[in-house]
């Protein structure tokens, strides 16, 4: 089937709560008859002025409750724990004055209930440092930290200690070890985990699951290790001392006057959540109490998360009132309020008319090339260095419920959902509407979603082949695949504005270790007052690459947004267009030579979609650089080794096959080549019949390239321009390679320069992989000669 998703019947009944979205990103919302007001507030702290601001502008919602609702987790989910251990507390508790049990001080519902909730800035806890001195902990000065940040703490440690020979006349280490913060003397954080093996570390993250459940513990688990997010539902309040300070906040709420900025409340609820965050730390680690830390370590605790947070308007609200008051509300020196318009999603585009030249490519080569990507993944296995995949989060139109394990998907692809309250829920999807709901299969393009999720897993070929489960390590890490768009008039989805701003802001990531991130729409922001600065947090979040579609408009990517952000805006942020089987740019495709990074296969590409009436997935073939952008998710995802988002993106650029097509329309003049960006321990040359050879190159000395020395990790990719015999285009790495700057440029070619550069080709046999000997390669003979970004792992 080509062209577009088949067309949804008719809906003759419509439900009248159809928002799904992620319990990392959203929160549910009715179904949309107009268009919604939706402000962006960018804010560095929660304060009770912007809580207070918030409610009074902010759409509220009625939520039902059932009896044995535990009321704290259901704000937790409503409006995130960052809210529901902070001053929002209290402005819930009095809206919800009338509701008896609330009245009364009790935790978990026994009857059912219709819960008022005020507008808030739907905000999960991130991970955060706390200092301690000599008077003790400073709870008020946490440092945000990234959890593979600390784990890279704890696993180095881990192996420096376990190669240090240990002396027999030496005292066995205390169980409670405090190691030091990236080699430095002063600062350490807890590692509860005795003699632990390198290997336990390299497995470990956040214990998600056990956070959001809400178990109660004594302690951490022993694979546990020190680092959580803060959870908040009633077994966290079961402590005497905690559930005393949050009847005294009840009391205060039911008093005072909730509209304005109460003190005593601002008292009573700082103090609370003081408490909370204390009793994480216990909760979560092997101390018995904060008496005897040393001086200059850290705990790992967690903070409100720095970004930027939409609100709903009140219907007939003024906007431009609205957002001065917020404003003046939020800590001046950062504060900035936008406003969201015209999110549009990228869907499929129809084949026909200027695409009568668009047709899909050979199945076992388009839009991978199956072969090449066995190969390389061989090889990586055979020399014990397999990818390791991370957590890719792709915000689309959802997956139907009940089918994680229909053919041609499986259930190990999916990152399970922590939510186990619900028994409708699905436990590889993710929602937080209450019943919850994963999939519009109604409505028009809803299998969007469908196609993109198969093709951010490397595709029909991929998937029919298997060909992950076996040459990749996914440590329970692939996809988490969310909904995050609302019916519509007409039987159409659109975006929801929320799931958008927390996916780009990172500001709803507190329960998962996000790697990449894919999105395929576009959206207007209006500077209301000051200018939120996306760029600033996307930064923030450099252990991300970013991926998104440069669009379907036809149009210069410099003028659409969020597609402007990649390129030279953002080092880890990459805009993919699209690129047709004959390598020739899709005349849809949005362009730029500054923002859009990379062509990738999106012009007639076979992928999958969701037939209601066979109860199957079919395949189709579709247009669109929504199809591009997973296949570009997908190389990142796979490339883990790399800690930056910046990195990967390096990689995927500097890897990549150089068409003369691509010259103006693209920065790096070249499409996604994945099997030699996944291909990091070997230099790749591609030849010029387009075969791939996998070895090593043997650099001498002497040779220059461009004016510079030609030697190993000052070139990432040699490419002969094809249009032009005495040119190369060549990408130069610049500075540490931790930031991934590259140097893209066309340099001229000299009699006899590079024209015998030595290569030993990898060859696998029984006795493991070997290099044939050395043989003269001219750069004219062959397309590119692409180097190893992690030579160390191959056999030398």
């Amino acid at each position: 089937m080509t062209g577009s998703f088949p067309k949804a019947p008719t809906i003759l009944n419509i439900a009248s709560a159809l928002f799904v979205a992620s319990t990392l990103l959203s929160a549910p919302c009715a179904l949309a008859q107009s268009p919604p007001v939706n402000l962006l507030i960018q804010t560095k702290k929660l304060t009770p002025e912007l809580v207070v601001a918030v409610a009074k502008w902010g759409q509220e919602k009625s939520i039902p409750a059932k009896a044995g609702t535990d009321v704290i987790q259901l704000v937790s989910q409503q409006c995130g724990t960052a809210n529901a251990r902070r001053y929002y507390l209290p402005v819930f508790l009095s809206a919800n004055a009338s509701n008896p049990e609330i009245k009364s001080g009790k935790l978990v519902l026994t009857k059912e209930a219709t819960l008022v909730f005020p507008a808030c800035l739907y905000a999960n806890e991130k991970l955060a440092l706390v200092p301690v001195s000599e008077t003790g902990v400073d709870w008020t000065k946490p440092t945000p930290v990234q959890s593979s940040t600390l784990q890279e703490v704890l696993r180095t440690y881990q192996e420096s200690a376990k190669s240090k020979p240990q002396s027999t006349k030496s005292k066995p280490s205390a169980p409670n070890k405090w190691i030091p913060i990236l080699g430095s003397s002063t600062g350490f954080i807890f590692d509860p985990v005795e003699n632990s093996d390198a290997s336990t570390w390299g497995a470990q993250t956040i214990d998600y699951d056990f956070l959001v459940k809400g178990k109660p513990t004594a302690k951490a688990a022993p694979n546990t290790g020190p680092i959580l997010v803060a959870r908040t539902d009633s077994d966290h309040l079961a402590n005497n001392s905690i559930n005393d300070q949050y009847q005294k906040v009840l009391k205060d709420a039911l008093k005072y006057d909730v509209s304005t900025v109460e003190p005593r409340l601002v008292q009573g609820s700082a103090g609370l959540e003081k408490m909370l965050r204390a009793q994480d730390v216990l909760d979560f680690n092997d101390i018995k109490g904060f008496k005897n830390i040393p001086t200059g370590a850290s705990l790992v605790t967690s903070d409100f998360a720095p970004g930027a947070y939409p609100i709903t308007l009140k219907e007939g609200s003024d906007v431009k009132v609205a957002a001065r008051e917020i404003f003046t509300s939020a800590p001046r020196s950062t504060a900035a309020i936008g406003q969201l318009n015209n999110i549009s999603p990228y869907f499929a585009e129809p084949l026909g008319g200027d695409d009568k030249e668009c047709k899909p490519g050979p199945s076992d080569t388009w839009p991978v090339n199956l072969e090449e990507l066995q190969t390389v993944l061989r090889l990586r296995k055979a020399i014990g260095a397999m990818p390791s995949t991370g957590l890719l989060l792709v915000l689309d139109t959802g997956f139907p419920r009940g089918q994680v394990d229909t053919a041609p998907f499986t259930k190990m692809f999916f990152y399970p959902s922590p939510q186990d309250d619900d028994p409708a829920r699905e436990p590889y999807l993710w929602s937080v509407t209450r019943p919850p709901e994963y999939f519009n299969d109604n409505s028009e393009n809803a299998s969007h979603g469908v196609g993109v999720l198969a093709l951010a897993l490397g595709g029909l070929g991929v998937l029919k082949q298997n060909m992950l489960a076996s040459n990749v390590e996914t440590q329970g890490k692939l996809i988490l695949d969310l909904m995050a768009y609302q019916r519509l008039a007409g039987n159409k989805l659109g975006v929801a504005a929320e799931a958008v701003t927390r996916s780009l802001s990172g500001t709803g990531w507190g329960r998962a270790d996000i790697l990449t991130v894919n999105l395929s729409l576009k959206f207007d922001l209006e500077n209301l007052e000051e200018a939120p600065d996306f760029n600033g947090y996307l930064a923030l979040q450099n252990q991300v690459l970013f991926v998104l579609a440069a669009g379907n408009d036809g149009e210069d990517a410099a003028n659409v947004v969020p597609a402007r952000w990649g390129g030279v805006a953002n080092k880890n942020v990459i805009t993919v267009g699209a690129i047709g089987a004959d390598n020739n740019f899709w005349k849809k495709s949005n362009k730029s030579s500054a923002f859009v990074d990379i062509a990738a296969p999106g012009c007639a590409v076979p992928t999958t979609y969701w037939n209601p009436s066979t109860k199957k997935f079919d395949e189709v073939v579709l247009s669109g650089t929504s199809f591009a952008a997973p296949l570009v998710s997908f190389t990142s995802n796979l490339l883990r080794e790399y800690a930056s988002g910046a990195r990967r993106k390096a990689r995927i650029l500097a890897s990549g096959r150089y068409f003369p097509d691509l010259q103006t329309v693209t920065r790096s003049s070249r499409a996604l080549d994945i099997p030699t960006a996944l291909a990091t321990p070997f230099d790749v040359v591609r030849t010029s019949a387009g075969k791939l050879r996998f070895g090593r190159v043997k650099w001498l000395p002497g040779k220059t390239l461009c004016g510079t020395p030609f030697t190993q990790g000052t070139f990432a990719q040699v490419h002969r321009m094809s249009d032009q015999q005495d040119k190369v285009s060549v990408v130069k790495k610049q500075g540490a390679l931790a930031s991934g700057a590259l140097d893209l440029k066309t340099c001229d070619l000299a009699n006899g320069q590079l024209d015998a550069i030595p290569f030993e080709e990898a060859q696998l046999g029984d006795n493991g992989l070997s290099y044939a000997p050395a043989e003269p390669i001219d750069i004219r003979s062959v397309e590119s000669i692409t180097f190893c970004e992690s030579c160390e792992f191959r056999p030398q």
